[in-house]
C-alpha cells in the first residue's frame, strides 16, 4: 500500500541558536548577572540575521533563562519557571472553561492548599501571622468591593503558601490563584460570600496561631468545599437560565 507525502517542516534557524546559547549558560560561558554579546556580535558568530538572533532571544526570554530591556544587552538571569508558567495560563484559560477543566484545577488547588496549611501550622513565624492577621483586618473592612476582597483573598492564601520556601511550589501556587480567579470573584459575589470567607479564613488563622496542622488543614477543606460548593450552584443556575431562555 502506497502511503500519502507527507510535509515536514526543517527544524528553524532561531532553534539550534536557543540551542547553542543554552549549552553555553548552562556551560559558565555566560553566567548569572552576565550580559550576553550584543545581537551584532551573535548575528556575526551565527552568520545569520537580525529576525533569527531577535527571535532565539525572545524565546529564550520566554524560558525564564534570560531578561531583555530596551537599549542594552540581553542579560542572563536566575533559573525560574514563572515565564513558562505564565506562557501556559492561554491553554490553561482555554481548558477552565469546562466543568471537567474546572474540577481538575479546583482538585489541584485543594491538593496544594491542604498541603501547604498543615506545613505552615508547623513553621509559620510571627512576621508571617502578623501579615495574615493585618489581611483578616483588610478583608473585613472593605464591606462588598469585589476586586479589593479577591486581591486580599489571594493575598492570604499566598502568605500560607510562601511559609514552605520552596520556589517553584509558590510559583506554581501563585499561577493556580490567577487561573482561577473567575471561580474567586464569582463566589465573592454571592450574597453573604465575603461575610463567609473571612470567617473561613479567621478559622485558618487560629489554627495557625495555635500550631495545630490537623485543625488547620480541616478549616482549609471546609473553606475549600463550601467555596466549591458555592461556585457549582451559580453555575448551574447559569445554565439552567441558558437553557430555558428561547
Amino acid at each position: 500500500m502506497t502511503r500519502p507525502r507527507r510535509e515536514v517542516q526543517r527544524r528553524r534557524v532561531h532553534e539550534d541558536i536557543v540551542d547553542y546559547l543554552l549549552a553555553d549558560i548552562k556551560g559558565g560561558v555566560y553566567k548569572i548577572g552576565e550580559e550576553l554579546p550584543s545581537e551584532r556580535d551573535l548575528m556575526d558568530e551565527f552568520q545569520v540575521g537580525r529576525p533569527a538572533i531577535r527571535e532565539s532571544l525572545l524565546k529564550l526570554e520566554r524560558m525564564g533563562v534570560i531578561e531583555t530591556r530596551p537599549g542594552v544587552r540581553a542579560r542572563v538571569c536566575e533559573p525560574s519557571v514563572s515565564p513558562l508558567l505564565e506562557e501556559m495560563g492561554n491553554v490553561v484559560g482555554l481548558d477552565i472553561q469546562s466543568r471537567e477543566g474546572q474540577k481538575t484545577y479546583q482538585y489541584a488547588r485543594n491538593f496544594f492548599e491542604n498541603a501547604l496549611v498543615r506545613i505552615a501550622a508547623q513553621n509559620i513565624d510571627d512576621n508571617q501571622l502578623e501579615k495574615l492577621r493585618s489581611l483578616l483586618e483588610r478583608q473585613k473592612a472593605l464591606g462588598d468591593r469585589l476586586t479589593d476582597l479577591a486581591d486580599v483573598d489571594v493575598e492570604f492564601h499566598e502568605v500560607i503558601a510562601a511559609v514552605c520556601g520552596n520556589r517553584l511550589v509558590i510559583a506554581l501556587f501563585h499561577n493556580m490563584s490567577k487561573w482561577l480567579v473567575e471561580q474567586r470573584m464569582t463566589t465573592l459575589a454571592h450574597p453573604g460570600q465575603p461575610d463567609r470567607a473571612y470567617e473561613a479564613h479567621q478559622l485558618i488563622y487560629d489554627a495557625l496561631v495555635a500550631h495545630d496542622p490537623e485543625r488547620a488543614e480541616k478549616a482549609m477543606t471546609d473553606h475549600l468545599e463550601q467555596v466549591e460548593e458555592v461556585y457549582r450552584s451559580i453555575v448551574l443556575q447559569e445554565n439552567s437560565a441558558k437553557e430555558g431562555s428561547p
